[in-house]
């Protein structure tokens, strides 16, 4: 068996040392058992919340995938409707364009 000291504060010490007092044991068995409880936990239970986070991550991109497909979808739209009148073949000068690519729900959100 191997020794280790660790350091607590005052008010922690308090609380091991009335367990061990109910358990009718030592403060470091009651410190080696909180220790080997957590050590043998499921890591299918520590690692929810990393996993939760990497779900967040992937729903974020998923919502940036389908706003710029949306953006692509209403430029398509507006390029078929462009196609084949020269009054709107400036770039510069076609209004609904400039309106789509200005909008204020930005694909990049």
């Amino acid at each position: 068996m191997k020794k280790m000291t660790i350091r607590l504060e005052e008010n922690m010490y308090d609380k091991l040392y009335l367990v061990s007092k109910d358990n009718h044991t030592s403060v470091n068995k009651v410190v080696a058992l909180i220790i080997e409880k957590y050590i043998n936990e499921p890591r299918e239970i520590n690692y929810l919340k990393e996993l939760d986070k990497k779900l967040e991550s992937i729903n974020l991109y998923l919502d940036k995938l389908s706003k710029r497909q949306y953006k692509h979808f209403l430029l398509s739209q507006q390029h078929f409707a462009n196609f084949g009148y020269l009054s709107n073949a400036d770039i510069n000068e076609d209004k609904c364009l400039k309106e789509i690519l200005n909008n204020k729900d930005n694909f990049n959100e």
